[in-house]
């Protein structure tokens, strides 16, 4: 791990003008067509609006993040722990 204010340079042109960035990747899921017939038909044939509002507004969020470090003079990105 690095310590703070430690110098970081690049691999592929060893220059120190780098800069460390936090990168989030967010991806959202939602429901296929089955899915949604399948809850339907559930909501219809048992208790109706109840189970057919979060079948509505369910959603499946993944959400990850990682550090880059990117150097200024060529553009090479690498991860960084």
């Amino acid at each position: 791990m690095k310590k703070e204010g430690a110098i970081v340079y690049c691999p592929r042109c060893g220059s120190e003008h780098v800069t460390v960035q936090a990168v989030n990747h967010t991806t959202i899921k939602n429901r296929g067509c089955i899915g949604w017939f399948f809850w339907i038909l559930l909501a219809i044939c048992t208790f109706g609006l109840i189970l057919i509002i979060p079948a509505v507004t369910n959603q499946k969020v993944k959400n990850t993040v990682h550090t880059e470090a990117v150097c200024q003079n060529c553009g090479n990105r690498w991860f960084v722990r």
